[in-house]
């Protein structure tokens, strides 16, 4: 029997892809109800399996939602080359808007107790409401001892980047379509954990590459898109990432590091409670930033 606090834990042990930049499980700052008797009455004396089709939708089921949400995601599918710059223009706009926007609560600081061991960088968790879905947006923000362009060829999708090479919550990433070289459809997807009690989630995204020369700042930025030719599969649950972006900005004076933002808003979809989802990020934003710290010191990665 797994009660809300139980949940909890298991979801800081996965994540959601967002391809800007964070493997993220949905966090809120909200201390309301965390949903117990809701995940306890849905998973007792049930098996993993049967817990698993409780989280996961069958695909008819998943076609029939995606269907009515298709207000909140674009539909992109037998658009032009122009249509997807035109369309990645605008998701970049609305992700530099969020970035530059001071609005923020704070919500978890990495130099707080019960933060990962010996991970001495000064993490700091932000959020505020969203306008785009029933949830919030999270803003973290490091600085990374590498210049903006490596962190952002770490960060992006394989093999367009180096994403699937450390990143451990990646059970599959691909390019579904590459646009140009700063513009690509990609879909990424999480394992699922607890013997399949959390089912893996799975995202389709427009992925664009912008650069500000004048800020000293490169930047990734995503929202999830529908495509006819890859629907639902059978053992995800698709999700929907709304605008959000990684913006590294190199330090003055310090070319070799950077100031890293990232800035995230998803839908996980499927059955789990938002309140108990949400329960998880700040942790997991830090989670992200530790293990992207380690990768970009490991010299067995093919980095720079």
């Amino acid at each position: 029997m797994f009660a809300g606090r139980t949940l909890i834990v298991l979801l800081r042990r996965t994540a959601v892809i967002s391809t800007v930049g964070v493997a993220v499980f949905a966090q809120t700052h909200s201390k309301g109800p965390g949903n117990s008797t809701y995940t306890e009455s849905r998973t007792r004396n049930t098996s993993p399996r049967l817990a698993d089709k409780i989280d996961e939708p069958d695909i008819l089921d998943q076609y029939k939602r995606s269907s009515s949400r298709v207000e909140k995601i674009i539909s992109v599918g037998d658009r032009s080359k122009m249509d997807y710059k035109e369309e990645a223009d605008s998701i970049a706009r609305s992700a530099y808007d969020l970035y530059k926007s001071t609005d923020w609560k704070v919500a978890k600081s990495s130099t707080e107790n019960g933060n990962i061991d010996q991970f001495q960088k000064d993490v700091k968790v932000f959020y505020k409401k969203s306008t785009e879905f029933d949830g919030h947006i999270y803003r973290a923000e490091c600085i990374i001892g590498s210049p903006p362009e490596k962190v952002i060829r770490y960060i992006l999708p394989s093999p367009r980047g180096l994403r699937g090479k450390w990143d451990k919550t990646v059970k599959e990433s691909e390019v579904i379509e590459k646009i140009d070289e700063d513009l690509i459809v990609g879909r990424s997807a999480t394992h699922s954990v607890a013997m399949g009690l959390i089912s893996s989630r799975d995202f389709v995204d427009l992925i664009t590459v912008r650069r500000y020369p004048d800020e000293g700042t490169i930047s990734t930025n995503s929202r999830s898109i529908q495509r006819k030719d890859c629907p639902p599969k059978d053992g995800f649950v698709r999700g929907i990432n709304y605008h959000g972006g990684t913006f590294c900005t190199a330090v003055e004076g310090d070319p070799n590091s950077c100031h890293v933002v990232n800035i995230v808003q998803t839908d996980l979809s499927g059955m789990l409670p938002t309140s108990v989802v949400e329960s998880a990020l700040p942790a997991n934003l830090i989670d992200f930033f530790h293990d992207l710290d380690a990768a970009l010191k490991d010299p067995n990665m093919n980095g720079f």
